[in-house]
Protein backbone atom coordinates (compact mmCIF):
# COMPACT_ATOMS: atom_id res chain seq x y z
CA UNK A 1 0.00 0.00 0.00
CA UNK A 2 1.10 3.35 -1.28
CA UNK A 3 2.00 5.69 1.64
CA UNK A 4 -0.37 8.40 0.60
CA UNK A 5 -3.10 5.56 0.52
CA UNK A 6 -1.98 4.57 3.71
CA UNK A 7 -2.36 8.30 5.14
CA UNK A 8 -5.64 8.88 3.37
CA UNK A 9 -7.17 5.77 5.41
CA UNK A 10 -5.70 7.09 8.26
CA UNK A 11 -7.54 10.42 8.08
CA UNK A 12 -10.86 8.71 7.30
CA UNK A 13 -10.50 6.86 10.03
CA UNK A 14 -9.50 9.11 12.42
CA UNK A 15 -11.90 12.17 11.76
CA UNK A 16 -14.55 9.49 11.48
CA UNK A 17 -14.10 7.93 15.01
CA UNK A 18 -13.62 11.39 16.61
CA UNK A 19 -17.11 12.96 14.46
CA UNK A 20 -18.96 9.32 16.30
CA UNK A 21 -22.13 9.95 13.86
CA UNK A 22 -23.55 7.18 16.14
CA UNK A 23 -23.63 8.99 19.18
CA UNK A 24 -25.47 11.52 17.48
CA UNK A 25 -28.58 9.87 16.46
CA UNK A 26 -30.40 9.72 19.85
CA UNK A 27 -29.85 12.93 20.01
CA UNK A 28 -30.93 13.80 16.49
CA UNK A 29 -34.12 11.60 17.52
CA UNK A 30 -34.86 13.51 20.59
CA UNK A 31 -34.51 16.86 19.38
CA UNK A 32 -36.50 16.33 16.04
CA UNK A 33 -39.44 14.20 17.51
CA UNK A 34 -41.79 16.50 16.93
CA UNK A 35 -41.03 17.37 13.38
CA UNK A 36 -42.76 16.20 10.54
CA UNK A 37 -40.35 13.76 7.99
CA UNK A 38 -39.77 16.56 5.68
CA UNK A 39 -38.55 18.73 8.41
CA UNK A 40 -36.76 16.42 10.06
CA UNK A 41 -34.64 15.57 6.31
CA UNK A 42 -34.19 19.17 6.20
CA UNK A 43 -33.05 19.13 9.65
CA UNK A 44 -30.36 16.35 9.01
CA UNK A 45 -29.15 18.07 5.69
CA UNK A 46 -28.72 21.04 7.43
CA UNK A 47 -26.69 19.74 10.43
CA UNK A 48 -24.44 17.85 8.32
CA UNK A 49 -23.76 20.57 6.20
CA UNK A 50 -23.00 22.54 8.61
CA UNK A 51 -20.42 20.57 10.34
CA UNK A 52 -18.52 19.78 7.03
CA UNK A 53 -18.38 23.63 5.99
CA UNK A 54 -16.90 24.50 9.91
CA UNK A 55 -14.52 21.71 9.27
CA UNK A 56 -13.26 22.57 5.96
CA UNK A 57 -13.53 26.49 7.19
CA UNK A 58 -10.79 24.90 9.88
CA UNK A 59 -9.01 23.40 7.60
CA UNK A 60 -8.05 25.97 5.45
CA UNK A 61 -7.14 28.58 8.16
CA UNK A 62 -5.83 25.96 10.29
CA UNK A 63 -1.88 26.41 9.27
CA UNK A 64 -2.86 30.44 9.46
CA UNK A 65 -3.69 29.57 13.17
CA UNK A 66 -0.71 27.39 14.02
CA UNK A 67 1.08 29.82 11.99
CA UNK A 68 -0.71 32.89 14.52
CA UNK A 69 0.22 31.29 18.14
CA UNK A 70 3.63 29.61 17.08
CA UNK A 71 2.36 26.40 17.93
CA UNK A 72 3.97 23.27 16.37
CA UNK A 73 2.29 20.69 14.85
CA UNK A 74 3.61 18.13 17.47
CA UNK A 75 1.93 20.53 19.50
CA UNK A 76 -1.25 19.88 17.94
CA UNK A 77 -0.93 16.30 17.83
CA UNK A 78 -0.10 15.48 21.49
CA UNK A 79 -2.98 17.67 22.48
CA UNK A 80 -5.14 15.93 19.60
CA UNK A 81 -4.50 12.26 20.77
CA UNK A 82 -4.66 13.61 25.00
CA UNK A 83 -8.65 14.65 23.47
CA UNK A 84 -8.95 11.50 21.29
CA UNK A 85 -7.86 9.23 24.95
CA UNK A 86 -10.37 10.82 26.81
CA UNK A 87 -13.41 10.96 23.97
CA UNK A 88 -12.83 7.13 23.97
CA UNK A 89 -12.62 6.59 27.77
CA UNK A 90 -16.20 8.00 27.81
CA UNK A 91 -16.90 5.91 24.96
CA UNK A 92 -15.99 2.81 26.35
CA UNK A 93 -18.73 3.41 29.21
CA UNK A 94 -21.01 4.96 27.18
CA UNK A 95 -20.94 8.05 28.42
CA UNK A 96 -21.62 11.16 26.01
CA UNK A 97 -18.63 13.38 25.86
CA UNK A 98 -18.67 16.51 27.57
CA UNK A 99 -16.71 18.27 24.12
CA UNK A 100 -20.48 17.44 22.71
CA UNK A 101 -23.09 18.67 24.08
CA UNK A 102 -24.48 18.53 27.73
CA UNK A 103 -27.81 17.76 28.71
CA UNK A 104 -28.88 20.99 29.57
CA UNK A 105 -27.68 22.39 26.33
CA UNK A 106 -29.88 19.82 24.40
CA UNK A 107 -32.81 20.73 26.43
CA UNK A 108 -32.13 24.36 25.69
CA UNK A 109 -31.81 23.47 21.81
CA UNK A 110 -35.17 21.98 21.47
CA UNK A 111 -36.90 25.41 22.29
CA UNK A 112 -35.66 26.56 19.17
CA UNK A 113 -36.57 27.00 16.20
CA UNK A 114 -33.94 25.73 13.88
CA UNK A 115 -31.43 23.48 15.52
CA UNK A 116 -29.40 22.07 12.67
CA UNK A 117 -26.61 24.17 12.44
CA UNK A 118 -26.81 24.30 16.06
CA UNK A 119 -26.52 21.85 18.28
CA UNK A 120 -26.68 19.17 15.82
CA UNK A 121 -23.99 20.21 13.18
CA UNK A 122 -21.84 22.30 15.93
CA UNK A 123 -21.18 21.00 18.47
CA UNK A 124 -22.89 17.59 18.39
CA UNK A 125 -20.95 16.40 15.08
CA UNK A 126 -18.31 18.94 14.70
CA UNK A 127 -16.56 19.97 18.02
CA UNK A 128 -13.40 20.75 19.25
CA UNK A 129 -12.02 16.97 18.99
CA UNK A 130 -12.97 17.11 15.10
CA UNK A 131 -11.33 20.66 14.73
CA UNK A 132 -8.14 19.29 16.85
CA UNK A 133 -8.18 16.16 14.62
CA UNK A 134 -8.69 18.03 11.22
CA UNK A 135 -5.48 20.58 11.88
CA UNK A 136 -3.46 17.44 13.18
CA UNK A 137 -3.90 15.70 9.83
CA UNK A 138 -2.92 18.52 7.82
CA UNK A 139 -0.04 19.20 10.23
CA UNK A 140 0.81 15.80 9.33
CA UNK A 141 0.36 15.56 5.18
CA UNK A 142 3.76 15.29 3.36
CA UNK A 143 2.53 16.42 0.29
CA UNK A 144 -0.35 18.27 -1.81
CA UNK A 145 -2.40 14.54 -2.45
CA UNK A 146 -1.68 13.96 1.25
CA UNK A 147 -3.65 17.61 1.91
CA UNK A 148 -6.10 16.70 -0.56
CA UNK A 149 -7.15 13.78 1.15
CA UNK A 150 -7.52 15.32 4.34
CA UNK A 151 -10.00 17.43 2.48
CA UNK A 152 -11.45 14.72 0.83
CA UNK A 153 -11.94 12.80 4.22
CA UNK A 154 -14.07 15.34 5.53
CA UNK A 155 -16.69 15.09 2.78
CA UNK A 156 -16.90 11.49 3.35
CA UNK A 157 -17.31 11.56 6.78
CA UNK A 158 -20.40 13.58 5.95
CA UNK A 159 -21.60 11.47 3.27
CA UNK A 160 -21.46 8.60 6.05
CA UNK A 161 -23.15 10.76 8.63
CA UNK A 162 -26.12 12.06 6.66
CA UNK A 163 -27.63 8.81 6.00
CA UNK A 164 -27.41 7.41 9.39
CA UNK A 165 -29.27 10.43 10.60
CA UNK A 166 -32.18 10.07 7.82
CA UNK A 167 -32.45 7.16 9.31
CA UNK A 168 -32.13 7.44 12.90
CA UNK A 169 -35.91 6.31 14.10
CA UNK A 170 -35.28 3.16 12.44
CA UNK A 171 -31.66 2.67 13.62
CA UNK A 172 -32.92 3.68 17.29
CA UNK A 173 -36.27 1.02 16.49
CA UNK A 174 -34.14 -1.72 14.86
CA UNK A 175 -30.74 -1.58 17.68
CA UNK A 176 -32.50 0.40 20.49
CA UNK A 177 -29.95 2.23 23.01
CA UNK A 178 -28.34 -0.73 23.98
CA UNK A 179 -27.30 -1.98 21.00
CA UNK A 180 -25.77 1.85 19.56
CA UNK A 181 -24.00 1.93 23.28
CA UNK A 182 -22.32 -1.52 21.67
CA UNK A 183 -21.01 0.08 18.65
CA UNK A 184 -20.49 3.26 20.48
CA UNK A 185 -17.96 1.41 22.63
CA UNK A 186 -16.18 -0.39 19.84
CA UNK A 187 -15.73 2.92 18.33
CA UNK A 188 -14.55 4.63 21.97
CA UNK A 189 -11.08 1.48 21.88
CA UNK A 190 -10.54 2.49 18.19
CA UNK A 191 -10.30 6.28 19.40
CA UNK A 192 -8.41 5.61 22.55
CA UNK A 193 -5.85 3.92 20.51
CA UNK A 194 -5.88 6.92 17.41
CA UNK A 195 -4.83 8.99 20.26
CA UNK A 196 -2.16 7.13 21.89
CA UNK A 197 -0.36 7.11 17.92
CA UNK A 198 -0.76 10.60 17.81
CA UNK A 199 0.82 11.70 21.05
CA UNK A 200 3.29 8.89 20.24
CA UNK A 201 3.86 10.49 17.01
CA UNK A 202 4.30 13.96 18.90
CA UNK A 203 6.32 13.21 20.70
CA UNK A 204 8.65 11.20 18.56
CA UNK A 205 8.27 14.87 16.67
CA UNK A 206 9.35 16.53 19.92
CA UNK A 207 12.40 14.13 20.04
CA UNK A 208 14.06 14.75 17.02
CA UNK A 209 13.48 18.53 17.05
CA UNK A 210 15.78 18.20 20.04
CA UNK A 211 18.22 15.70 19.10
CA UNK A 212 17.03 12.58 21.27
CA UNK A 213 15.27 10.38 19.33
CA UNK A 214 18.16 8.18 18.79
CA UNK A 215 19.09 8.12 22.23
Amino acid sequence: MSPDIAFGLVAFTSLLAIYNPLSAVPVFVALTADEAPGERRQTAVVAVVASVVVLLAFALGGRVILAFFGITTEAFQIAGGIIFFGVGSDMLQAKRTRLKTTKKEEEEASLREHIGVIPLGLPTLTGPGSIVTVIALLGQASNGLQTGLVYLSIVAVGAVTLPLLLLAPSLMAALGRTGLNVLVRLMGLLVMVIGVQFVIDGTGGVLEDWGLRSL
